[in-house]
């Protein structure tokens, strides 16, 4: 099985929500223990000014983050490449863990209950040259979806 790849052409904003092809709905992928999948985000702009910044990513939430390995890297000024590889599909937190970790951080719960659903979060940071300096813009989360990790 080879490694799912995924293109979005993106057209950051200033202000408002940023354009995403693909109609801004959450990208659903299947990812079985020990693949992974890449998603390849290109900038695209009538301004030349614009570029992505840092390693083009902003990660606000991993559900389950112990479960995947997330990367991302440019590739020049204008791609970068998110890759997530699924390490322990299976298992999250249960509920009343998540409580407990919320309320006390320092808390000693680990309670894994099988669960093969799982939200990734992300912003793609871009900067924009202006009159008054490198100014850095974030998108709204472009969510993946990770669901049915080991189909029947």
């Amino acid at each position: 099985m080879s490694t799912p790849q995924y293109e979005f052409v993106v057209t950051p904003k200033v202000e408002g929500n940023w354009i995403f092809s693909g109609d801004d709905k959450p990208v659903k992928i299947q990812l079985a223990k020990g693949k992974s999948a890449t998603l390849k985000y290109k900038l695209v702009t009538d301004e030349d000014d614009w570029s992505f910044a840092e390693n083009g990513t902003f990660f606000t939430e991993a559900q389950d983050n112990f479960n995947y390995n997330l990367t991302s890297k440019l590739e020049g000024k204008h791609t970068v490449e998110v890759t997530i590889e699924a390490l322990n599909v299976a298992n999250t937190l249960s509920e009343s863990d998540i409580k407990a970790l919320s309320a006390n951080p320092d808390a000693k719960v680990v309670t894994l209950v099988e669960n093969n659903n799982s939200r990734i979060e992300f912003r793609l940071v871009a900067q924009k040259d202006s009159g008054n300096g490198v100014v850095r813009y974030f998108s709204q989360d472009p969510t993946i979806v990770i669901e049915d990790t080991e189909p029947n």
